[in-house]
């Protein structure tokens, strides 16, 4: 009887210490939110407002933001620009299945990871301050490397033309 007592003990307390645990995926997204120190990016739980295909309203989207700040701001730049992966009737059409607020160049690079990744991030914000990546964190680390690969590139644009 005292055995099956302190068996009991010992898997309710196993248990408990299981319970605690944080599952798979979120386990995942906390290594991937470290990865994404190691290269230098600020990660940030935030909602954005996002505006719809007509720009009539906002909607307000929970999100993850990663991104970079930089150490001067870059005073040639509009307030915000804003990339989305869906067509707003007043925005430009910057490659296939993206839009911009404004207009100007990617690198080749910039716009394959684009192209590549379109169905995971929710959009990118360039302000004369910081560039931020808003995504569901649905890659691994490959893909993080990739988008932080596209941010950096986003972080030397200078100016946008007139």
């Amino acid at each position: 009887m005292t055995a099956l007592i302190v068996i009991f003990i010992t898997l309710s307390l196993m248990g408990s210490a299981l319970w605690i645990m944080p599952p798979k995926k979120e386990r995942q997204r906390m290594a991937l939110r470290m990865h994404a120190r190691k290269l230098g990016l600020t990660v940030q739980l935030t909602s954005i407002d996002l505006p719809d295909k007509w720009d009539k309203s906002l909607n307000r989207q929970k999100t993850v933001a990663y991104s970079f700040y930089r150490l001067k701001p870059v005073a040639s730049l509009p307030d915000c620009i804003w990339l989305l992966p869906y067509e707003i009737w007043k925005y430009n059409a910057l490659l296939d299945g993206w839009w911009s607020s404004e207009l100007f160049v990617l690198t080749a690079d910039a716009q394959k990871i684009l192209e590549k990744h379109r169905v995971l991030l929710v959009g990118i914000k360039i302000t004369p301050e910081f560039v931020a990546l808003y995504w569901d964190e649905a890659g691994d680390e490959l893909v993080l490397d990739e988008l932080a690969e596209l941010v950096f590139s986003l972080v030397e644009l200078k100016s946008v033309p007139n």
